[in-house]
């Protein structure tokens, strides 16, 4: 027998690359992390605050969760509202331009946060390389925030009418007091906060117009 070694796809990828890469490529020790990070988030939540968690999921392969954005704490509190099956495989979208440009904050993204690198440019480039990704995922979960930004509430549609092309439920997902228990100016959490989320009703069409008017309900009213 002859002996052939292949090197992983990402071999000659940046560290902070490999770990914002989507799909994510195996990898026992980074996979392990990530396992450790992901029930870490979950005690600080619970511990920390008094959390309530509305709604249910749905069943379907490929689920989105669309959230408002207003706290350092919005994406902790969802992973900590999610069961740990779905917790277990989320991808984060989280800015490339942010997280992903120092190896500290982009371990800190991916290991806490099970973050992928998400670039904010809404140009034609950027769309179709989430397209042509979303395409080689069967089932899965991501989460993200379509303001992009916790100082806006406009949604962006880009990513969206990808995700709609190929057919993800798109789950709504509010979150209320994460603004109050850690507010976006200050460098400290306030304890035993109360803190909401409320998972909305599932979008399965295909039309944009009525998403975005879906999700203005849903996250905003």
């Amino acid at each position: 027998m002859q002996f052939e070694y292949h090197p992983a796809k990402d071999a000659k990828a940046s560290l902070s690359e490999r770990l914002g890469q989507f799909p994510r490529n195996a990898d026992l020790s980074w996979d392990g992390l990530r396992w450790l990070g992901s029930w870490f988030n979950f005690l600080f939540i619970r511990t920390q605050f008094r959390l309530s968690v509305q709604g249910n999921l749905p069943t379907a392969q490929k689920v989105a969760i669309v959230a408002n954005h207003q706290s350092h704490l919005d994406t902790a509190t969802l992973l900590a509202a999610l069961p740990y099956p779905q917790r277990k495989q989320i991808s984060v979208l989280a800015a490339e331009d942010y997280f992903f440009k120092s190896t500290p904050k982009a371990l800190l993204a991916s290991l806490l946060c099970q973050g992928i690198a998400f670039n904010r440019d809404s140009g034609f480039l950027s769309i179709r390389h989430w397209y042509e990704s979303l395409k080689k995922i069967d089932k899965g979960w991501i989460l993200f925030y379509p303001s992009g930004s916790r100082h806006e509430t406009e949604i962006h549609t880009g990513l969206l009418k990808c995700l709609l092309k190929e057919k993800w439920t798109i789950l709504p997902a509010q979150l209320t007091g994460t603004d109050i228990a850690w507010p976006v100016h200050s460098k400290q959490w306030k304890p035993f906060s109360p803190i909401q989320v409320r998972f909305g009703i599932p979008y399965h069409g295909h039309d944009i117009n009525a998403l975005v008017q879906h999700l203005e309900k849903e996250l905003y009213l």
